[in-house]
């Protein structure tokens, strides 16, 4: 699998789990308000609509005021004062046999009707807590995204530079024999739209296509390159994820005539890389015109007017 699919199925993994938190917690705050008898719709718009879970931090510290009980007979909903529930009539506190008032172990006398309260009193379960599985679901799904975000970062950074390495070569080529040689009209016709600006660069490109191999040509025409000019490094980046690839040239000054001198950039590998430049140190503009005309001319022109000022082969 490439760096670019790797990266985007991640991607989408990590959306596609937050998203679904966000529906659990929509879900589980209106079904739990709803037994609560607090307000579920309401509660349900502040926990999903408020950022960075801040609504679902507060519902949690609230509800504590609204507890959620259960008959440990019949398990319907009740309140926790009740003493019987009303759907079973199970027993599920001690209560007062004058007045049936809720009572607690070791009283007495009734609160409500001060009548002695015998020794032993009926047993009775109690109201039992309801369970809360889907919350512990939740804060795992929750702590499990910053987790997949940091794993998903490292990836980005790992493949930001680690892609395979490509055939690359740089070329000088002068422009009265180029246009003699190739009788290009497209490439004439560009040459002859391209501007004076000292620090602008143009380039036509020609993308061709095997098997699995991509290559690209870039002719480039800079108004301040002079005829032996000293590239520095050459290569070829990968972008996040591998989703983009830059071919980056970097060069300096030099002696010489500027203005005459044509360079042919070669590139072939899995993906046709964008071209990018430095020179002396800064990034120059580059305006890139697509042809569909080979760029290179002839082997024995290359062999004659060419020179070669860097090549990088990967077989």
């Amino acid at each position: 699998m490439s760096y670019s699919a790797a990266g985007l199925i991640l991607c989408g993994l990590v959306l596609l789990l937050a998203a679904a938190v966000f529906v659990l917690i929509g879900v589980y705050v209106y079904r739990d308000a709803s037994r609560r008898g607090m307000n579920a719709v309401l509660w349900t718009v502040i926990a999903v609509l408020a950022p960075s879970l801040v609504g679902f931090i507060v519902y949690l510290l609230v509800r504590g005021s609204y507890p959620d009980c259960r008959c440990p007979q019949c398990g319907a909903s009740i309140e926790r004062e009740y003493a019987i529930c009303p759907h079973c009539s199970a027993r599920l506190r001690p209560a007062c046999p004058h007045c049936s008032a809720p009572v607690e172990a070791g009283w007495r006398f009734c609160s409500r009707c001060a009548q002695p309260l015998p020794e032993v009193q009926a047993p009775a379960a109690g109201p039992v807590k309801a369970g809360d599985r889907l919350l512990s679901r939740i804060l795992l799904v929750v702590i499990l995204i910053p987790v997949m975000l940091l794993i998903l970062l490292f990836f980005a950074f790992s493949t930001y530079s680690a892609v395979p390495a490509d055939s690359t070569s740089v070329m000088t080529l002068p422009v009265e024999e180029y246009l003699q040689e190739t009788k290009n009209p497209e490439a004439a016709q560009w040459l002859d739209t391209c501007g004076s600006d000292w620090d602008s660069a143009y380039a036509l490109c020609y993308e061709s296509e095997e098997g699995d191999q991509m290559t690209v040509q870039y002719l480039l025409y800079m108004p301040r390159l002079t005829e032996h000019p000293q590239v520095t490094s050459v290569g070829v980046r990968s972008g996040w994820f591998g989703f983009s690839r830059t071919l980056g040239l970097t060069m300096v000054d030099s002696a010489g005539n500027s203005g005459d001198t044509l360079l042919l950039v070669t590139c072939t590998g899995k993906t046709a890389p964008k071209l990018e430049i430095e020179f002396n140190g800064e990034k120059m503009a580059c305006e890139v015109t697509r042809t569909d005309t080979p760029l290179e001319g002839t082997e024995a022109f290359r062999e004659q007017h060419g020179e070669l000022i860097y090549q990088q082969q990967i077989e």
